[in-house]
C-alpha cells in the first residue's frame, strides 16, 4: 500500500527532507492567514473600524483597498509597542509577524489569505474541492469549542486512559469571523479532557506551530514538537490519543504516515479518536493495525439555519 503511494524504503528519507521543507512553508502560509484575521479586525492597537475578512474576499478588488492598506500602516506604528503589550494574543501575533521571511510583507499576508478565502467560497458546494484546497492550505492553530463535540459524542468509549496525547491541541488565536479581543485564549480540548478526567491522567500535547508551543510551555504543559508524518511522540506511551480536525490538511500518503505514526505510539489496545470521514482512514488504519471500531455523526448544531455535521471515527491497536 504504502508503494502504491510513493512511498518505498530508498526514497523515504527523501520524502522526509521534502516534508519538512514543506512543513516549514505551511507553517509561514498559515501564520500569514492568522496574521492578516488579527490585523484587519483587532482593537488592540489601532481605533479604525474593523473590517470582515470574509466581506472583503466576496468582492475581489485589484489593489490592497485602502481601508486594508491603513490598518496595516497603523499595525506598522504600533508593532514595538505590541511585543510588549500586556494583552498575550496582541505579543503573540507580534511574535508570528517579527518571525515572517523578509519575502512574506505583511500586504503578501493578506493576499495570501483573500485567495484561500475566494477559494474557500467557491468550493462550499463541492466537498472534494474544498479536502484538495485543505490539503495544501498553511496550517494554522485553529482551536473552537465544537471541537469538544466529538469528545463528547465518543467519551463513553474512551475508558479510563492513564496517558494521553492531544495531537494538534490548536489555539483559539484568531478567527476569519466572530473574532473578539476580549476572548480569552482557549485550548477547548484541552480544557475538556481535564475536566473530564481531571489531574490523574497525564496529557500531552504534540503540535508545529510556534504559538501553539509557546502557549502550552508558559502554562507548563508538556509541549512535544512533532509532526506526526515523520515524527512519533513516543513509542507506545499513550492509552489515548485525540486529533481532531488533523487528518483534513494531509493527503493520502500523509494520512496513511501519520496513522502509522499514531499505532506506534498507542499501547496495546490503545485507542485514536479523530474526525476524519475518509474511507481511506479506515483502510489505512486497517492496515497499521488500527481498525476503526467506532463510527458515528456528530451534530455540531444549527449555523446560518442549516444543521452542521461532523463525526467521530475511533480506532483500536
Amino acid at each position: 500500500m504504502a508503494a502504491d503511494l510513493g512511498l518505498r524504503a530508498d526514497s523515504f528519507p527523501a520524502y522526509c527532507d521534502a516534508q519538512r521543507k514543506r512543513l516549514a512553508e505551511r507553517i509561514v502560509a498559515g501564520s500569514a492567514e492568522q496574521i492578516t484575521y488579527y490585523l484587519l479586525q483587532s482593537s488592540r492597537f489601532t481605533s479604525l473600524p474593523a473590517l470582515a475578512p470574509l466581506d472583503l474576499a466576496r468582492v475581489p478588488q485589484p489593489t490592497l483597498p485602502a481601508a486594508v492598506a491603513r490598518r496595516l500602516a497603523a499595525w506598522r506604528t504600533a508593532a514595538d509597542a505590541a511585543t510588549q503589550s500586556p494583552d498575550e494574543r496582541c505579543r503573540l501575533v507580534a511574535g508570528l509577524i517579527s518571525a515572517l521571511p523578509a519575502d512574506w510583507t505583511l500586504e503578501r499576508c493578506y493576499l495570501h489569505t483573500m485567495a484561500f478565502l475566494r477559494e474557500r467560497l467557491l468550493g462550499e458546494q463541492a466537498p472534494d474541492a474544498v479536502n484538495a484546497l485543505y490539503q495544501r492550505r498553511g496550517l494554522l492553530a485553529d482551536s473552537a469549542r465544537a471541537n469538544t463535540a466529538v469528545l463528547a459524542a465518543a467519551q463513553d468509549r474512551l475508558g479510563q486512559p492513564q496517558r494521553i496525547l492531544l495531537a494538534g491541541p490548536g489555539l483559539d488565536l484568531t478567527r476569519r469571523e466572530g473574532f473578539d479581543d476580549a476572548a480569552p485564549l482557549e485550548q477547548p480540548q484541552w480544557d475538556w479532557l481535564r475536566q473530564h478526567w481531571g489531574p490523574a491522567p497525564t496529557l500531552d500535547a504534540a503540535d508545529v506551530r510556534p504559538e501553539v508551543l509557546a502557549f502550552l510551555r508558559g502554562r507548563r504543559r508538556c509541549a512535544v514538537e512533532a509532526d506526526i508524518t515523520t515524527d512519533i511522540p513516543a513509542v507506545a506511551a499513550y492509552d489515548l490519543i485525540v486529533a481532531t480536525n488533523l487528518f483534513v490538511y494531509l493527503d493520502d500518503r500523509g494520512l496513511l504516515l501519520a496513522l502509522a505514526s499514531l499505532a506506534r505510539a498507542l499501547r496495546p489496545g490503545g485507542l485514536l479518536l479523530h474526525n476524519d470521514g475518509r474511507f481511506a482512514a479506515k483502510v489505512f488504519g486497517g492496515a497499521v493495525g488500527l481498525p476503526v471500531v467506532h463510527f458515528a455523526p456528530v451534530s455540531l448544531g444549527l449555523r446560518n439555519g442549516r444543521e452542521q455535521m461532523d463525526r467521530a471515527v475511533l480506532h483500536r491497536r
